[in-house]
């Protein structure tokens, strides 16, 4: 029995130590492979941001000397033309919205530079609305990225809605209309007619001649260069 006993022990350690062994090299072999694996793999670039450098300070002289100045370089027709309203107009909804809202004020950023100007950041919204192009399709004129052009059109349209809605953004009354059909007849002729295009583009020889050019210019601005 004792025979016995001391083989089956010594049976028993020999297959603990081929256990360890097998364990041991399976260990190995695994820490092996993932190390090659991190060897190979190719590491993933590092994408950062693109920081534009824009001049906010030139672009908002660029945009005054182009249209605000006492001599613009773009006139009165061109104005009408690129921002579809006249210049008053305009001037007038800058004042009020700067008047009564903190976004549409001249203000420094964070780092201290100085930021849009009232001007820059209503002439961006407008232009997005008459054109209907993309937030940043006048980043190159105006210096203003493309999720600053987005909030400026969101600002833009709220707030010119609380100002303006209760005697502007509301249902003609029956003086309204009247006033219209009146400045309608004196304009084009048409007596009672409230912004017919039927009537109001005729052509040939039945075009009434005190309508002529109303449509379109018949003469060509100069730019001045």
């Amino acid at each position: 029995m004792a025979s016995g006993s001391g083989a089956g022990g010594n049976a028993g350690r020999r297959i603990n130590e081929e256990m360890r062994a097998y364990m041991s090299a399976k260990i190995n072999r695994l820490i092996q492979e993932h190390l090659q694996q991190q060897q190979l793999a190719v590491p993933r670039p590092i994408h950062h941001p693109a920081v534009v450098p824009r001049d906010h300070i030139g672009a908002h002289q660029r945009l005054y000397n182009d249209y605000f100045a006492e001599q613009p370089r773009f006139g009165e027709a061109f104005f009408l033309r690129h921002f579809r309203m006249r210049r008053p107009l305009f001037i007038s909804i800058v004042n009020a919205l700067e008047r009564r809202y903190n976004y549409f004020r001249f203000r420094e950023d964070a780092s201290g530079r100085p930021g849009h100007s009232p001007i820059q950041k209503c002439t961006a919204a407008i232009r997005q609305l008459a054109y209907g192009g993309a937030s940043d399709m006048f980043e190159e004129y105006l210096h203003i990225g493309e999720t600053t052009a987005s909030e400026c059109l969101k600002h833009f349209c709220q707030d010119v809605i609380h100002i303006f809605r209760e005697r502007y953004i509301r249902k003609p009354t029956p003086k309204d209309c009247q006033a219209l059909m009146d400045v309608h007849g004196m304009m084009h002729g048409f007596l009672g007619i409230l912004g017919s295009t039927d009537c109001m583009h005729w052509s040939g020889r039945t075009a009434p001649p005190s309508g002529k050019g109303s449509t379109r210019p018949t003469s060509k601005a100069r730019i001045p260069r």
